[in-house]
């Protein structure tokens, strides 16, 4: 059902499966797990697959290998059929939806009904009034979404719930909303009723604490109405009610990659080998797998094979050769820089494998095509402090959903994986692992490289060592290291990491509230990625500020323009001018131990460098602009202090 249309970019985020969607009449639905995906509804025989589900294939080895599945596929466009014309592949494709919750309430009666989930229409109310989902359900930490219990949180004992009304008298507090059951007994706890008060509470189970729920004896169902009914599980964690329009009912696990070609393989014919294996996908998918199986002999000689059927004749080391850049190239990518001393995390060396090529030039259209790189130059007086500025005049981006929480994110969502997502986005998980697949979508877009002089941060770093021993307390430096989306190191998080970390990422929101006001992109349509590590051996300093949202805005090469030296370097100047005072200085600038949800921020609030969260990759924490422009009261330990006095002296 829910026939309404949603971006498809929209379904990786924010409204993957699991997740529940409000149409435009005010229905809410939870998107259906990938069990009913690529599926055409047929009137006799039910769901069938559809056509060819290759067409949705899309092509990105290195989160395949990261995320451990076999293949990412891009959610169906809906592709309607015409009366008289031929109906195109894949025809009438949905991405399916059930009604959530099921529970109904008669806007004049109060009276409460339970529809089914695939109920597709609702009769209009005897008596009057219309039938209106009820604002409350239930989930649980370990992810799980249910109907608020409403029989049994007032104690109801009756067989059926024809009984039962909800008094909402629109006060302000819970206390207000009252549920009874008019068929129970005088004098029972079911007739009497009961308010909603405590029942949002969301326990801290570490130090022994029980929801309301769990004190009325009340325990987790387990449903999963997004894989349909019956397909609940067990569960032990504790039952929290919620609006359905609650921001932390979901919370969406997503990891994007940019294309990236393998830059050490500059035989030409390996090279048009690999354009020849791409121009199959079928049997590039079917390689793949057999690759992914670890029979790579297999994956080659069924290559060649499809090779010599197209009239294709090519060596067997050639095409081996080609095959092993294409599917495995994310160990020849870390090696083509400098090797850190110390070991990295896998999102740390997916990080690093970026930033050896993007640092570099890229510009080769006709071997590759998704991804251009034109070096630039720092404007003159920008040198001191910017090593490189390249221009990123196409990139490829993939976005890949692979679970979702529920109440807090998971501060390790790839563990687990694959199983993990499996599990949850399944009914049936696939058994075999060239079944296992996740939903993604590819954007074009462009973007601006910047890498920042190394030896100006270390001696930053240790001219204001004392400054930044005070500033960054320990405390501050676990939150920090607490945020996962930071890539911190494996080791304990230290002072040079963490306040690398906050002058890197404030440097980039700053920038982007610069580059708005001339790139022709909304702050939304920007979006920050990071490459940062102080590993003495091979430090990273990156930031790729790029747009990658062609379905809507498109990428018309406003941001790369930019980039030149002409015109770089008033976009700086002006970015620092607006970044050195606050309308809530003094207060945003001074040291309280933190700011933020998670108090992993220092000077940043919405008046100075904060972004839409879609913007920035740890949702606009890890932020300091004092790392940048020093504080209201001194502006000397700033990074950029030095060039800050001379915008103000010219002025």
């Amino acid at each position: 059902m829910a026939h309404k249309q949603i971006r498809l970019g929209q379904i990786i985020a924010p409204f993957g499966p699991g997740s529940i969607y409000t149409d435009r009449r005010g229905t809410p639905h939870v998107v259906c797990g990938l069990d009913h995906w690529f599926k055409r509804s047929d009137p006799s025989q039910g769901l069938r697959p559809c056509q060819d589900p290759r067409e949705f294939e899309r092509f990105e080895p290195r989160l395949a290998a990261l995320l451990r599945v076999d293949r990412l596929c891009s959610p169906p466009d809906f592709r309607s059929v015409r009366f008289g014309q031929t109906p195109p592949p894949n025809a009438q494709l949905y991405t399916p939806a059930l009604r959530f919750p099921r529970w109904y309430r008669n806007t004049r009666s109060g009276e409460m009904r339970r529809f089914n989930l695939s109920t597709q229409r609702i009769d209009p109310a005897p008596g009057g009034g219309r039938w209106i989902p009820v604002r409350f359900i239930a989930v649980c930490p370990a992810g799980h979404l249910c109907e608020f219990p409403w029989k049994e949180w007032i104690g109801c004992t009756c067989l059926d719930d024809s009984g039962l009304n909800l008094i909402d008298k629109g006060g302000s507090e819970l206390s207000s909303i009252r549920i009874q059951c008019r068929t129970c007994p005088k004098g029972s706890p079911g007739r009497t009723g009961r308010t909603l008060a405590n029942t949002t509470i969301k326990p801290d189970e570490a130090a022994g604490e029980r929801s309301a729920f769990q004190n009325a004896g009340i325990n987790c169902p387990g449903d999963r109405p997004w894989l349909g009914d019956g397909a609940g599980e067990v569960c032990n964690r504790p039952l929290v009610g919620a609006l359905i329009n609650q921001t932390n009912i979901y919370f969406p696990r997503t990891i994007s990659a940019i294309l990236l070609p393998d830059l050490q393989e500059r035989d030409d014919l390996v090279t048009q080998i690999r354009n020849e294996i791409e121009g199959d996908p079928g049997t590039c998918g079917v390689a793949r797998t057999v690759w992914n199986m670890n029979n790579r002999a297999g994956a080659v000689a069924l290559v060649q094979a499809s090779l010599q059927e197209r009239g294709i004749v090519r060596p067997l080391k050639e095409v081996t050769r080609a095959l092993e850049s294409l599917l495995a190239p994310t160990a020849s990518l870390v090696a083509s820089g400098p090797q850190p001393a110390t070991a990295e995390s896998d999102l740390l060396k997916f990080r690093r494998a970026e930033f050896n090529v993007l640092r570099n030039e890229v510009n080769d259209p006709e071997k590759i095509p998704n991804l251009r790189v034109i070096p630039s130059r720092p404007p003159p007086d920008l040198v001191a402090w910017f090593n490189k500025v390249n221009l990123v005049e196409r990139l490829r981006e993939t976005r890949v959903f692979y679970g979702f929480d529920r109440l807090e994110p998971n501060p390790a969502p790839l563990a687990g994986m694959p199983d993990s997502a499996m599990s949850q986005l399944f009914r049936t998980p696939p058994n075999q692992v060239q079944e296992r697949w996740l939903p993604a979508v590819e954007v074009f877009g462009e973007g601006l490289f910047f890498e920042l002089r190394e030896e100006r941060i270390e001696q930053w770093q240790e001219d204001n060592r004392d400054w930044l021993q005070e500033r960054l307390s320990d405390q501050f430096l676990l939150r920090l290291q607490g945020v996962f989306q930071t890539l911190p190191p494996l080791a304990a998080a230290d002072r040079a990491w963490a306040s690398r970390y906050l002058l890197i990422h404030s440097l980039a929101h700053i920038l982007i509230n610069q580059l708005v006001f001339a790139c022709g992109y909304s702050t939304a349509s920007l979006r920050e990625r990071l490459y940062v590590s102080a590993d003495k051996s091979a430090p990273m300093a990156g930031i790729l500020i790029y747009t990658a949202a062609g379905d809507s805005e498109g990428t018309l090469g406003g941001l790369v323009r930019l980039g030149g030296p002409e015109r770089l370097g008033s976009v700086v100047r002006s970015a620092l001018t607006r970044a050195s005072w606050c309308s809530a200085d003094p207060v945003c600038s001074e040291n309280l131990g933190g700011q933020g949800s998670r108090l992993a921020n220092l000077a940043a609030c919405h008046a100075c460098i904060l972004l839409p969260e879609t913007s920035c990759e740890t949702v606009n924490q890890g932020l300091d602009r004092a790392m940048i422009v020093g504080t209201a009261e001194n502006s000397r330990p700033g990074w950029m202090a030095d060039l800050l006095d001379e915008v103000y002296l010219k002025e």
